[in-house]
């Protein structure tokens, strides 16, 4: 799906990468469950969860693993057939120096930092979605969905923090503006949380 509205497309530019990335291996992670990242990753991109935006898909997903996270690496061109080498195991962040170390051959996603933080929030998050669709933002209030209140940069700290603030215990929120995060115990509830979402969202638009 590529979104053609322009004040969503400038919206949702791609998130330039604020962190520093210090490669502990070029080892590309082998974690059984990436299968089901790719599954999701692909699921989103034809439902309009992760559209095009100059040449690149957005949104990023993650799961956490025993010592970090597993998630999509920047600026990937396309999610419906993802190879490993699409992955990147986040072992470590200082937030001291700014710094992920990592495992793999690409720099995560720019949105790492909230990934990051939301699993710090919660032992009970174990999966972590973030995407882009103007049918949820623009339903938000209708939906009851929860939104952040100030608007910031993607990939900045200030963004993951007020994320943070928001979600206390809900499974999906709306960044104002900007797009959804949606989370669970399972890649599983974090991705059929958010189709559900994406249907009642449809169907607003249908009875107006």
């Amino acid at each position: 799906m590529v979104i053609d509205s322009p004040m969503f497309n400038d919206r949702l530019k791609e998130g330039k990468i604020r962190f520093n990335t210090i490669f502990l291996s070029d080892k590309i992670p082998s974690e059984t469950k990436i299968v089901q990242l790719k599954k999701w990753s692909k699921i989103f991109q034809k439902s309009g969860l992760t559209p095009e935006i100059q040449g690149n898909y957005t949104g990023n997903l993650s799961f956490r693993s025993k010592k970090g996270f597993v998630i999509t690496v920047s600026g990937l061109k396309n999610k419906e057939n993802l190879t490993d080498d699409c992955f990147v195991y986040v072992k470590s962040y200082s937030k001291k120096s700014n710094t992920f170390f990592v495992e793999g051959k690409n720099r995560p996603s720019s949105e790492s930092i909230m990934h990051y933080l939301l699993y710090e929030k919660s032992e009970n998050i174990n999966a972590v979605f973030h995407g882009h669709n103007e049918i949820i933002i623009t339903n938000a209030s209708k939906l009851n969905l929860p939104t952040t209140e100030k608007e910031y940069e993607s990939g900045t700290i200030e963004l993951a923090k007020e994320v943070l603030k928001v979600l206390e215990n809900n499974k999906i929120i709306v960044l104002k503006n900007h797009g959804f995060v949606s989370v669970g115990t399972t890649m599983k509830e974090a991705g059929e949380k958010t189709l559900f979402t994406l249907t009642k969202a449809k169907q607003q638009i249908s009875c107006n």
